[in-house]
This record gives C-alpha cells, structure tokens and sequence, in this order.
C-alpha cells in the first residue's frame, strides 16, 4: 500500500504567529489542496496528524479556518521558499 506524501503546510491566522505542520493526511498534493481550500471557504476546524521526527508520537494540530488568512502549501521534496501553492 503506497503511504500518503508528506505535505508540509503553514498557516498565518489573523492574530499571533505562523504554524507550520507536515502532514500525511491527503492522498496527493491536489486532494489536500481541495480539502484545505474547502475547510477555508467554510470556516472548518480540521486536525492534522504530525509526521516529523521531532514530533510527539500520535500527535496533532488543530486549525481552525475561520481564522486563517493565508494558507501556503507544498510536497516535501520542494524545499524552497518560493514554491508551494497560496491558497
């Protein structure tokens, strides 16, 4: 069974800092592009599993969309700074 790709996404919410999170979550970079733009339209909170090998085991973030004001996304082979998908 393929494991889904790791997609590393920041969040600017309208106050306080910036999150970063790497997630598994989404099958493919466009379905997580599809479900993240949805969860913004709709104002959603989604939970995102963390994958990092800092992270906590079975850890995870919440975000909730009707406070965020920017969204960046990108696979994690693409390092840099200006590559990835705004949303």
């Amino acid at each position: 069974m393929p494991q889904n790709p790791e997609l590393h996404i920041w969040f600017q919410p309208v106050n306080g800092e910036a999150l970063a999170v790497r997630s598994r979550d989404f099958e493919t970079l466009d379905s997580g592009l599809a479900a993240l733009n949805e969860a913004l339209e709709q104002g959603r909170t989604l939970r995102f599993g963390l994958t990092g090998p800092d992270d906590a085991e079975n850890g995870f973030a919440l975000v909730n969309f009707a406070n965020v004001v920017a969204v960046k996304v990108w696979p994690e082979p693409t390092k840099g700074a200006d590559d990835g998908h705004y949303l």
